[in-house]
């Protein structure tokens, strides 16, 4: 039985072991000598096989080792194909990959894609040693480590004008074009990679004489407006697109057969509800990371959600709105929501509404779509929740981080609210952050009184700048649950927390009431008087399990 290759995307070490399981994709190469894209930019999630597909297309073309290269490519679908076959090893293939290009600030990036650069350039000068040229020059420039921001940006166009003047227009082949990019907006220097990167497509592939194709693949369009302005020559093929759509992920046959090959075709409708769902235009796709590892391990469990830190995700749920969060309730419950389709990211413009949210999962592998529609006025995409992989995905993170990110965002506006001294907006707001979070943590413990004490201190210590934060602190003539006291006692109010739990038949209105009560008898309010402070707000909490009643004395 033949090893699952995972981790691994370099087409010769795959095929030229038998021991290794793959899945033959040659037909890529047949429908990309068909196309008659220029510039191609092909969209799929992470691990669906870009990269290793590049590999290949690397391998098939370069002219390079044309003969090592072409017995790869032997009892593999491609071979039956003459005409595409006499494509094999026929140009130079210049293959740049951005997949590891992530920093926190553009100055550690532009020194990543620099060295990226300056290895590409160093593979390329072989051959040419004897030669001289403009072009020749400013490759050596890079390679000496004496490169110009110019020469950096015309790098991919001179050494396309060098084999172009040899007689034979390369291939450019750029793999996660667009990591360096989310890298940026995430990490707040959008500007200056925007800048590079636009002049660096812009003077490869905008009216660029000397190369024969490109393709470039990432998880993200970004738009034209942002990126390829006027790259007329540009054609996009996105997981809605029917060119291709096979060619990246599992088929439902591929899948069978896999399956069958390593003895689990029994298990092909547990397969199918955990990892299959994907519509790539038409084409029905199963998860191929998910797949393999599924061979490999033979047991189901959620795979693919592990191979990223989901930074963009959890930047883009920090932002959201309440919108997104109905919509997320349907979605898990096995529904579905309509949004316009949008196939181009506007960074810039991802956080003002749902539907950019909603169409960057469905560009990267979050949700599937089940319909897209197109009018005169607009084109929509009805989108669901995959699989149990991804569903349980939203259940273990998704929904989680947009709790907390919710949370946080409504404990900001409780903190304003008290500093403003409005008992009416505190307890709307705080009784909507209690009903929303508290199922998910344990309020009935042996003491469900310290819980909510230790979750005021928590949320109220952002504002540890405002307020001095005494926790059971001697007040009067007894110990506060709670005492904020202002470091401004002229501006800002004080606050005075107490906690009742709800005893026998007594209603929570009636505990609270006890905590006020308590609060005047054991004068709790001695401390922030004598602190100067003008105005305080008694507050009184009742509670049982995560239902409260709020009672506020000013």
């Amino acid at each position: 039985m033949r090893k699952i290759p995972l981790g691994s995307s370099d087409f010769q070490r795959i095929v030229s072991n038998p021991d290794l399981f793959y899945v033959d994709k040659t037909d890529f190469i047949a429908e990309f000598l068909q196309e008659s894209a220029e510039i191609s930019l092909i969209t799929r999630p992470r691990r669906f096989g870009k990269t290793l597909n590049l590999s290949m297309l690397r391998y098939f073309f370069d002219q390079k080792n044309a003969g090592e290269n072409r017995r790869l490519f032997e009892n593999l679908k491609i071979w039956q194909n003459q005409e595409a076959m006499s494509q094999q090893g026929s140009r130079p293939v210049i293959t740049l990959t951005f997949k590891d290009c992530k920093a926190t600030n553009w100055q550690e990036l532009e020194s990543l894609v620099q060295e990226h650069l300056i290895h590409l350039a160093s593979e390329h000068l072989a051959g040419f040693e004897n030669e001289t040229n403009a072009a020749l020059d400013s490759v050596r420039s890079i390679v000496r480590r004496e490169g110009t921001y110019s020469q950096f940006v015309t790098l991919l166009t001179n050494l396309s004008r060098i084999y172009a003047n040899f007689g034979i227009k390369p291939l450019i082949l750029i793999d996660e074009y667009d990591v360096p990019l989310q890298e940026a907006w995430q990490h707040g220097y959008w500007e200056e990679a925007i800048s590079f990167f636009r002049n660096f497509f812009s003077a490869a592939f905008k009216d660029n004489p000397h190369i024969w194709r490109g393709v470039l693949t990432g998880c993200l369009r970004i738009s034209k407006e942002s990126m390829f302005t006027g790259l007329n020559n540009l054609k996009v093929y996105s997981v809605s697109s029917g060119v291709y759509s096979s060619q990246f992920g599992f088929t439902q046959e591929e899948t069978v057969k896999a399956l069958e090959e390593f003895g689990l075709s029994t298990h092909l409708e547990d397969v199918e509800n955990w990892y299959n769902g994907y519509c790539f235009g038409k084409t029905t796709i199963y998860n191929p990371w998910s797949i393999s590892c599924f061979l490999d391990n033979k047991k189901l469990q959620p795979y693919w959600v592990n191979t990223s830190g989901q930074q963009m995700e959890k930047s883009l749920l920090k932002k959201s709105n309440q919108d997104i969060k109905k919509e997320l309730q349907i979605l898990m419950s096995g529904g579905g929501i309509t949004v316009n389709l949008q196939e181009q990211a506007v960074f810039e413009n991802l956080e003002s509404h749902s539907e950019n949210f909603w169409n960057f999962l469905y560009q990267t592998g979050y949700l599937k779509a089940i319909a897209i529609e197109h009018t005169e006025e607009c084109s929509t995409v009805s989108l669901k929740i995959p699989n149990i992989e991804l569903m349980r995905v939203y259940t273990n993170s998704i929904q989680s981080w947009f709790i907390e990110t919710q949370s946080q965002n409504a404990m900001t506006e409780v903190g304003k609210a008290l500093q403003k001294g409005d008992a009416e907006e505190f307890s709307a707001i705080f009784q909507e952050i209690v009903t929303q979070s508290f199922s998910y943590f344990d309020v009935e413990k042996k003491n469900p009184e310290s819980f909510y004490h230790a979750f005021i201190l928590g949320m109220m210590v952002q504002f540890s700048n405002i307020w001095q934060i005494k926790s059971n602190r001697e007040a009067g003539f007894g110990r506060a649950d709670v005492l904020l006291i202002p470091k401004n006692p002229h501006n800002t109010t004080g606050i005075i927390f107490e906690f009742k739990r709800r005893r026998g038949k007594e209603d929570l209105e009636a505990a609270a009431q006890n905590a006020l009560k308590q609060i005047q008898e054991r004068q709790y309010t001695h401390e922030l008087q004598a602190s100067g402070c003008q105005k305080i707000l008694e507050i009184g909490v009742g509670f049982s399990g995560k239902d409260i009643a709020i009672l506020i004395r000013p």
